[in-house]
């Protein structure tokens, strides 16, 4: 269970880094420091600038917004008619961007005027000499009293910049930031109860870690796509072919429902026959306008008689066969076609009742009739007698 946790862990870490890289920027800044003491002159023999290097990584959280982490490195130094001083300064801090562009609107390029605010922390230590003889007054701290090297200093950020576009990737970046101390408040050892300050001027490149990808346009994997395609064509078949099989499964039972239907009516007709088996006192001759007449056995002579003339020939269109005119007639009870032209014949020759559906003098008309029948029964036929 461990070692699953620890996958999806190192999952969900992988991927929040490939979401986030594009937000990720690094910078690295010279800077002029401009030291706000009482030794603030630059007159005595070995003066050197006051430079620092900046180094930092950003996350762009929206177009306007930027957190930064830096690390710098400094010196100061500087005198009066009597002294002078030599600093040496180390600090990290965490600001926050905005571009005061975004105010106005959307801003169509990518230029930059960011107001700055942030925290520090760093070790300074300041030494004070005697400007005609050199000897060292003053150290800040007391190594031979505290032990310590360098002194803890905090303090509060504020300042402003600005980033010059070269490309997609790269800006040029010029600013100032000003720092306020706290618990040091003393850069030149001078003056413990003076209130020192100190900022940089400085001028650097920022990196942006953007995709090349033109963000308009949608990138596809040709390989993937590929793949995409052929399952989606698979799909595609697959689902004519179930479609294909829905309609025949459909047909299927349609005609089992059918032949279901004609198994129970030849059932029926069997178990009547045996209880009553029918005897034809009188044959029809189709074409003649003779009566059928069916007595069942054991009636009366004629008590149950049903009889059907069937007229002059025509085309007629049969719909089933019955071996029993009451099988027969129990078809045209159940039938869903209309039964006002429906009768009943005798054939002798095949020893069967069929149930005519309609009887028309011209073959198109029976072929009409026989459209209808089929729409329930599809193996209705047309016959001429």
């Amino acid at each position: 269970m461990k070692k699953i946790t620890s996958l999806f862990t190192l999952a969900f870490l992988a991927g929040l880094s490939l979401n986030a890289q594009n937000k990720f920027s690094a910078n690295i800044e010279f800077g002029l420091g401009i030291p706000f003491v009482e030794l603030n002159q630059n007159t005595y023999p070995g003066y050197k600038p006051n430079l620092g290097i900046n180094a930092g990584i950003g996350y762009q959280f929206d177009k306007a917004s930027r957190l930064r982490g830096d690390i710098m490195a400094g010196q100061f130094n500087g005198n009066n008619a009597t002294a002078y001083f030599q600093a040496n300064s180390y600090e990290g801090s965490l600001s926050y961007e905005y571009n005061l562009l975004h105010i106005f609107g959307p801003v169509s390029n990518n230029f930059k005027l960011n107001a700055r605010i942030g925290i520090g922390a760093g070790m300074m230590n300041s030494y004070l000499y005697d400007i005609t003889t050199r000897r060292r007054l003053a150290e800040v701290p007391n190594s031979a009293v505290s032990g310590d090297a360098f002194s803890v200093q905090t303090f509060i950020l504020g300042g402003a910049n600005a980033g010059i576009p070269i490309n997609k990737k790269m800006d040029i970046n010029i600013g100032y930031a000003h720092r306020l101390l706290f618990f040091q408040p003393w850069v030149d050892a001078y003056d413990p109860n003076s209130f020192d300050t100190y900022g940089y001027v400085t001028a650097g490149v920022t990196f942006y870690l953007k995709s090349d990808k033109d963000e308009s346009k949608i990138e596809v994997d040709p390989k993937k796509f590929q793949a995409l395609q052929m399952k989606a064509d698979s799909s595609d078949a697959f689902a004519a072919q179930a479609n294909r099989n829905n309609e025949k499964v459909a047909r299927l039972e349609m005609s089992n429902q059918e032949k279901d239907m004609q198994l129970e009516m030849m059932r029926s007709e069997l178990d009547s026959l045996k209880a009553n088996p029918v005897v034809v006192s009188k044959e029809v001759k189709p074409g003649k306008g003779e009566r059928m007449v069916v007595r069942e056995s054991g009636s009366d002579q004629g008590a149950g008689a049903a009889n059907a003339d069937l007229g002059p020939v025509r085309y007629r269109v049969v719909v089933v066969s019955s071996p029993t005119q009451a099988g027969a007639q129990r078809f045209i009870d159940r039938c869903k076609l209309d039964k006002s032209e429906m009768m009943i014949a005798y054939i002798e020759k095949l020893d069967t009742y069929r149930v005519i559906y309609k009887s028309s003098e011209s073959l198109d008309s029976a072929k009409k009739a026989a459209q209808e029948a089929r729409q329930y029964y599809s193996d209705a036929w047309i016959a001429k007698f």
